[in-house]
């Protein structure tokens, strides 16, 4: 989940497990307000994240879902946020990437300032560890990720792996979320992030069905977002936070 730039008090979200480009725009209460068509073919989106960018304001896509760990091959895709009503096919630019040390699920990204876009493995059989995209984006190249940071020491038990992740639009904060917390990191020297000594905030209260995508909003706003999991269906929950 990504709060629009240009229209605030919308939301950008999108399907898992659904091999169609589709985005969709709803508004506070869930009701879709377009869909949008993406002019290209995915394997598994997992996140969407927004920001500031040489278009205005973009969204980026994070086709880095890998079950099995096996891709060799893992994309971002970034396009200008649309505008306006109705439902549309937009262009979307493909920018392929690989890891240093071998394929990894990867189901969170967040964006910095100046396009600072950062990868946040899932935990299933490694660390959970961040990688940068080395600017500038360059569609037509295979670039490699660089390691900034590992979060964990070891592999993590599936309520504890990082499903999702979000930065303010200043880049002074970061949400990590799991499948039943949210932590809150502060952007330090070096883009590496400080936890808080606060810990994570537990979310199983929320009863999700399967927790999956976090997005920061205004005036400390949070949104959750959850797909349909053991008989329990989506959601959409916003929480409000004194960063």
């Amino acid at each position: 989940v990504a709060v629009a730039v240009r229209s605030p008090g919308l939301i950008w979200t999108h399907n898992d497990g659904d091999w169609r480009p589709f985005l969709y725009r709803v508004d506070r209460d869930g009701q879709v307000q377009a869909r949008i068509e993406v002019n290209q073919s995915i394997d598994d989106w997992e996140d969407i994240a927004r920001g500031p960018c040489d278009l205005g304001a973009c969204l980026y896509l994070a086709d880095t879902g890998d079950n099995d760990e096996r891709r060799d091959t893992i994309s971002l895709y970034r396009l200008a946020e649309p505008e306006g009503e109705g439902d549309r096919r937009v262009d979307a630019e493909r920018y392929r990437m690989v890891l240093p040390d071998g394929p990894r699920d990867i189901e969170a990204m967040y964006v910095l300032p100046t396009e600072q876009i950062f990868f946040v493995t899932k935990g299933r059989n490694h660390p959970v560890t961040i990688y940068r995209y080395p600017p500038p984006l360059c569609p037509e190249d295979i670039v490699t990720l660089v390691e900034v940071q590992r979060l964990t020491t070891g592999r993590m038990g599936r309520p504890r792996m990082v499903t999702g992740a979000s930065a303010t639009l200043d880049g002074a904060t970061v949400a990590i979320r799991t499948y039943e917390t949210l932590e809150f990191f502060a952007v330090t020297v070096g883009e590496r992030l400080l936890g808080s000594d606060l810990g994570p905030v537990d979310l199983r209260a929320r009863r999700e069905g399967q927790g999956e995508g976090v997005g920061f909003g205004a005036n400390g706003t949070i949104v959750l977002t959850s797909e349909s999991a053991r008989g329990v269906g989506p959601s959409l929950t916003f929480l409000s936070c004194n960063l």
